[in-house]
């Protein structure tokens, strides 16, 4: 008997071992990396999931935990045993007085939705991407637009059920298995397999008016984003950078094309059936120009990315690799390297993706693992590119030359993009908390069970 039988016959739920199914799991949204699991398994339970990691554990195997696999470095892939998480029972409950919210990890953010915006109520930290899933982001971080004063999705975790390698499910939070649960949250499922989750929530005003705002001007926007956060004007800042390609310039012997950047800026506040007059919420700003003024159901402000994504896979970006750089920049350093970063991008290096600034409160976030530099304001930079294959070769030497270039001013890296470290450059991302992430590695994973390869811990 070999152990994919032996380990079908140990749980309710389905192991897969057809060339389909384990296809399906090779690869994830950065494909980049290729890995072909000798399994998938669907557990039925969190009894199961216990079950696999045990098993695992007692004959030396491999397991990537996996929720809608949008990673981009492999963090979800393995060559023994996939753990499909999005086949596990939909269990969600709303506690409208306490304002809480309990389901399976495998729980995609928007099906959490639409279950607690009927009540009006909503998480604090909504990822852009509503598709992936609640264990998935709360192992990065989870970030979005309100994330400027809100942290990460994680800072909202208020209690998680994780199974050990011991294969041993054991309920966490601040209070009870505390350093449990300050090592699953952002700890990449190198800790635990979380199971389920009892999430904040917050009551939610009806309605949104959104301000699409452009600037012309690094500095200014700056500037702006510096005010808008301390004086807590809106709910959700969101802002990028865009090229106007200005044809070809030449550079050393060639002729290469280069852009004039700008950088439009979105600020949304909650409503009621009065939204505010654009003079009272945007005084005092130095943008180039209002370009639009949308209101709407805040339902669909949550969802206004969908169109985007429909577009990327409908000219077909969203099959190509995805190797992104997201990292968070000290304040004084954001505007040399954001400068210096897109005076080196080609313009046609975004067709299909973008480039990300999100701004947050340096003590927006608590959570232990979720590495950022000190200092009362950051910037988040992100560039998400959509690279056809034949282009890796050339795009992620360039990504690479850019996340560590960030580095060297004082950033650090958000894990769930393209990480390809060396083991120093870990070190440095983790800084003084090196050591207790390898202790924590030790005490909770000390025979490499749960998605190994990713971080050389010592």
């Amino acid at each position: 008997m070999n152990w994919t039988t032996e380990l079908s016959q140990e749980i309710a739920g389905a192991v897969l071992t057809d060339d389909a199914s384990r296809q399906a799991v090779s690869t994830d949204f950065g494909r980049v990396v290729t890995r072909l699991p000798a399994c998938v398994v669907r557990p039925a339970s969190a009894a199961d999931v216990a079950r696999v990691i045990k098993f695992a554990a007692h004959h030396q195997l491999s397991v990537a935990t996996r929720g809608a696999g949008h990673s981009q470095s492999g963090q979800s892939l393995s060559e023994h045993i996939v753990l499909e998480f999005n086949g596990l029972p939909a269990r969600l409950q709303v506690d409208p007085q306490a304002q809480t919210v309990t389901c399976s990890a495998g729980t995609a953010w928007r099906f959490l939705l639409a279950e607690t915006a009927p009540a009006g109520l909503s998480p604090p930290v909504l990822t852009n991407n509503l598709d992936v899933s609640v264990g998935g982001t709360l192992s990065t971080g989870g970030l979005g637009v309100a994330s400027w004063k809100q942290g990460t999705q994680a800072d909202h975790a208020l209690e998680l059920e994780v199974v050990t390698f011991e294969g041993d499910l054991v309920r966490c939070s601040r209070e009870k298995n505390s350093d449990l649960f300050d090592a699953v949250r952002g700890g990449l499922g190198q800790f635990g397999v979380i199971t389920e989750a009892t999430l904040r929530l917050r009551q939610h005003q009806p309605r949104f008016r959104s301000f699409y705002l452009l600037y012309d001007d690094l500095t200014y926007l700056l500037d702006d984003l510096r005010l808008l956060m301390t004086e807590d004007r809106f709910h959700y800042i969101e802002s990028w950078a865009v090229p106007c390609p200005q044809g070809f310039k030449k550079v050393g012997s060639e002729r290469q094309p280069f852009a004039q950047w700008f950088y439009p800026l979105h600020v949304t506040v909650e409503t009621g059936d009065a939204p505010p007059a654009p003079m009272e919420k945007l005084m005092g700003l130095h943008f180039y120009r209002l370009v639009h003024t949308e209101d709407g159901p805040l339902e669909e402000f949550f969802s206004r990315l969908d169109p985007l994504f429909a577009l990327w896979k409908r000219a077909g970006f969203w099959n190509y690799a995805h190797p992104w750089m997201e990292c968070v920049l000290p304040w004084q350093s954001c505007q040399l390297y954001i400068t210096q970063a897109l005076a080196q991008l080609p313009p046609q290096a975004i067709a299909g993706g973008h480039i990300l600034l999100w701004p947050a409160r340096g003590d927006a976030s608590s959570v232990p693992l979720f590495m950022r530099p000190t200092g009362d304001f950051l910037m988040g930079f992100g560039l998400l590119p959509a690279v056809p294959p034949h282009f890796l070769n050339e795009a992620l030497p360039r990504l690479n030359f850019a996340s560590a270039a960030s580095m060297l001013m004082g950033a650090k890296r958000y894990l769930s993009g393209w990480i390809a470290f060396d083991r120093d450059q870990w070190k440095a991302h983790y800084g003084a908390q090196w050591p207790t992430v390898c202790e924590l590695k030790k005490k909770f994973d000390p025979k490499g069970v749960l998605n190994p390869g990713f971080v050389p811990f010592d």
